[in-house]
């Protein structure tokens, strides 16, 4: 059978494993690039897959600069294909995890995200990126916001199926009440919030990537992320304002605690910069 046709064969297999589980469009799709990667670098059935091909498959992609974090994620993408769907889960046994650099995240300003917000000309685009650090959403689930997720007597935001298939309820910022009813009023959204030009569809990852770097270019900002900058800053301004990392950790979603104990070293480093000794030495 041609490698076209194996590739094909197997992400049809993949996928009706993945609605089997219920897991998200997006879980799914990581999935499918991982394994549509790997039988680009190792044509053939995956009955035939060895541990040395992996193993050789993670190191080219070490070689080309992924970062650990990636390489980690193709690996566990391809484990979970191997033990649920060509049923060969000798082949990740003992697969070692890449080694990760555990570096803190670049936080924006509350100046600069104030800069980010008031210079981008489109409405629907100024409310995308205040919802996306006001709520500190996901790309994916600013994408997939529907209109029915808007509880405005409750003055709350639904993010359904978030990372790990939950639901969970975060407060619309009371800043951005007027923002959204204006918009809804004038652009008459028909499902999903931020649609494009085709009534009924979303608009793309990729879109809100785009006009998010757009925004920094304009404002001159260096030094920072993408879209996802907006999540951190609004995590960890929560953090510096007080909120406890518990309450924190639930708006985020995260599953981990430890994932949620990073902000408390960024905001712990950010404290340190703005409260460094020698400006006490001048100030006595």
């Amino acid at each position: 059978m041609p490698s076209k046709d194996w590739t094909e064969y197997w992400l049809s297999r993949l996928e009706r494993e993945a609605q089997a589980r219920n897991l998200s469009p997006n879980t799914l799709r990581n999935y499918s690039l991982a394994v549509r990667a790997f039988l680009a670098f190792r044509p053939g059935s995956p009955y035939a897959w060895r541990r040395e091909d992996l193993t050789r498959f993670l190191a080219d992609l070490k070689e080309k600069g992924l970062a650990g974090s990636t390489l980690n994620l193709y690996r566990d993408d391809l484990a979970f294909f191997c033990r649920n769907v060509s049923r060969m889960p000798h082949c990740v046994e003992s697969l070692p995890k890449a080694r990760q650099d555990q570096k803190l995240p670049a936080i924006l300003s509350r100046e600069k995200i104030q800069a980010l917000l008031k210079t981008h000309p489109s409405p629907k685009h100024r409310l995308a990126l205040g919802l996306a650090y006001g709520c500190g959403l996901r790309v994916g689930e600013l994408t997939l916001l529907r209109l029915e997720d808007l509880d405005f007597s409750r003055r709350t935001l639904t993010v359904r199926l978030g990372k790990g298939g939950k639901d969970r309820t975060i407060m619309l910022p009371l800043a951005l009440d007027a923002s959204l009813r204006g918009y809804l009023k004038t652009y008459r959204p028909q499902t999903y919030l931020f649609e494009s030009t085709v009534p009924g569809r979303p608009l793309s990852r990729r879109t809100f990537q785009i006009l998010f770097r757009n925004a920094v270019d304009r404002c001159g900002i260096s030094h920072v992320g993408g879209i996802h900058s907006l999540r951190h800053a609004f995590a960890t301004h929560l953090l510096e304002a007080g909120t406890d990392l518990k309450m924190i950790q639930a708006l985020l979603g995260h599953s981990s605690y430890k994932t949620t104990e990073r902000y408390a070293r960024v905001a712990s480093q950010r404290l340190k910069l703005v409260e460094s000794p020698v400006d006490r030495v001048w100030q006595g």
